[in-house]
């Protein structure tokens, strides 16, 4: 039987099988119950808790538990002794360059990168811009040949220029551009529309990106809010978005060399 002490400071537990029921904790009790050594656990017991209320705190507990969120792994990802893995170096690179960016007044993601919190409309989480970002920083990926303050600006004068030409849209409170899928779209459109930009002006400077989505000033991202969240609507996006600049730009290849399409 539990004894509780006359100060009502000390609980005593038999040792004893069926002593008592725990409703939240069960794998670091059995963790604590392996270990080699005595662990000492931080624990709130309840003396003859009436059956109904043992459910009742079962089911809040369930209901309203709130999970690590996976971006915080991200930003302690780098802090991992030992040698990493390719993808693990490639998301390290990644938060170092959202930490960059979220940090910086003058970037369009200023302020708009979150680990520790759900994103609200306008924002991103870490994870998700670590999800598109790495696979373009990694070795031998389209923008690991340039520094971090590089792949920034890159990224920055991208959405920039972007806003010049879709203004309405990317100054609503609710934009695609800063939702899972527009945002996945527009990073997986990237390394195309990089090569298009440098090929056509040389440099990746706002008003030289601006020019290359005037080519494409009529482009539907009204469609994208009907692809859903999931990979496959954000594939579908990108596509759309990289068939619109290559026919645009070989459009622009013909007629500059005086062939005519019918």
């Amino acid at each position: 039987m539990l004894q509780l002490s006359k100060d009502g400071k000390i609980l005593t537990v038999p040792n004893k099988s069926s002593i008592g029921w725990v409703i939240d904790g069960q794998h670091r009790l059995a963790g604590a119950h392996e270990a080699a050594k005595d662990i000492e656990l931080a624990v709130i017991a309840f003396v003859n808790l009436p059956e109904a209320e043992q459910i009742k705190q079962f089911v809040t507990i369930n209901r309203e538990h709130k999970g690590v969120p996976s971006s915080l792994y991200l930003e302690l990802l780098k802090h991992l002794p030992g040698s990493k893995t390719e993808s693990q170096i490639a998301e390290t690179r990644a938060i170092d360059l959202a930490n960059l960016m979220k940090a910086d007044e003058e970037s369009p993601f200023f302020g708009r990168i979150v680990t520790t919190t759900s994103p609200t409309e306008g924002q991103l989480s870490t994870t998700n811009f670590v999800r598109k970002v790495a696979p373009l920083v990694k070795k031998n990926a389209r923008l690991n040949i340039y520094p971090d303050e590089e792949r920034a600006g890159i990224i920055n004068n991208y959405y920039q220029g972007l806003a010049n030409v879709f203004p309405k849209e990317y100054k609503k409170k609710e934009s695609i551009f800063f939702k899972t899928l527009g945002f996945g779209a527009l990073l997986g459109t990237l390394p195309l529309f990089l090569d298009l930009t440098l090929s056509h002006h040389t440099t990746f400077k706002i008003t030289n990106v601006a020019a290359v989505f005037k080519k494409i000033d009529f482009f539907d991202f009204d469609a994208w809010y009907q692809m859903g969240s999931g990979s496959g609507g954000e594939i579908a996006a990108a596509e759309d978005l990289r068939q619109a600049l290559t026919d645009a730009f070989t459009d622009a290849g013909h007629q500059k060399s005086g062939i005519i399409l019918s």
